[in-house]
């Protein structure tokens, strides 16, 4: 009878072992799991027949509660379960959340993902409509399923998902984000209320400027200023031509090539603060011998093993996403 009630406290142990440590019914569970894990995300109303696909990673130790949350956003080959995966070595060992929302170019084209939905050829659309009112809606959604207590995210971005990165600091000033990284996105949103005028004399809007927009005014820019946002740029991302690089010539009015439009950006915007007078908590973090790619920037170094770029969490540098967001801020 002994050696049977002991068996059976084992099986018990087993099943409680396999819970989830946070509290949550079963569609919680099954939607929020530990480790990497992935469903469609359609509860934001105005947007509910343009599916996510929300990719995420979930630390297998520690309480979810108190956790830190990371949006990390993919680039123009739309993969949002390789952005949570860039994540998941930091994210187990340091224990935060890493959700990486997937906008599928057969839902969202490049003005509704690069560029948020905010314009499209040329008229402004419903604020509602804009894509980035989806971060917001699906941090309260990782919220109400997971009893998470976290008050704001972080966020970060590489290539097509830099340009989303700092336009969503533009665009949502009342959003929850806390520190953002923009790395080595293709085009810039520049905060000339007027334009930003091309060598030719044409005036380019939005997405190349905040003109046609309801963040063209002061009081939008200095709250855009006021943000925790790295420019981050890689010393080698200096290519002039290429599938992912834009050619057009309001993107060439920015710069020859992504390393050069950041510096601009960050020099005009700058330029602007001090002249007004404004907060300005930007900072242009320049990755030396990284080019267009994303863990080069995560980890901002890599070591060559038979030619093949290889990452460790034990070696970053200072000019790293992973420092600039989680160790030089503590």
């Amino acid at each position: 009878m002994k050696l049977f009630n002991k068996i059976i406290v084992c099986l018990v142990a087993v099943v409680v072992s396999a819970t989830p440590l946070f509290a949550a019914n079963q569609d919680s569970q099954e939607l929020y799991h530990r480790g990497l894990g992935s469903f469609i995300y359609t509860e934001y109303e105005p947007l509910s027949e343009l599916p996510i696909d929300v990719h995420y990673y979930i630390p297998t130790k520690g309480d979810i509660k108190g956790m830190r949350v990371l949006f990390a956003m993919h680039g123009a080959g739309r993969k949002p379960a390789n952005a949570a995966k860039a994540w998941r070595k930091f994210a187990e060992r340091d224990g935060f959340v890493v959700i990486a929302p997937g906008f599928s170019e057969e839902y969202y084209k490049s003005w509704q993902y690069q560029r948020g939905g905010v314009v499209y050829k040329g008229e402004l659309q419903p604020r509602e409509k804009w894509t980035y009112n989806t971060i917001e809606a699906i941090f309260d959604h990782f919220k109400k399923h997971t009893g998470s207590v976290a008050e704001v995210y972080d966020m970060y971005g590489h290539s097509a998902g830099g340009q989303f990165t700092h336009r969503f600091a533009l665009a949502m000033p009342d959003a929850r984000l806390n520190i953002a990284v923009a790395a080595n996105p293709g085009t810039w949103t520049f905060p000339l209320i007027n334009g930003l005028m091309g060598d030719n004399g044409e005036v380019y809007s939005f997405p190349f400027s905040v003109k046609g927009t309801p963040m063209a005014n002061e009081e939008s820019i200095k709250k855009f200023f006021a943000r925790k946002l790295y420019l981050q740029a890689g010393t080698e991302d200096v290519a002039t031509s290429g599938k992912w690089v834009p050619t057009n010539e309001a993107s060439l009015v920015q710069g020859q090539t992504r390393f050069e439009r950041a510096r601009n950006m960050y020099e005009v915007s700058k330029k602007l603060a001090k002249k007004k007078g404004w907060e300005f908590n930007w900072e242009k973090v320049e990755v030396k011998g990284v080019g267009h790619n994303s863990s080069g920037m995560i980890y901002g170094t890599f070591t060559e093993v038979d030619g093949k770029k290889k990452y460790d969490i034990n070696n970053i540098t200072e000019t790293s996403a992973y420092y600039l967001i989680f160790q030089k801020n503590k």
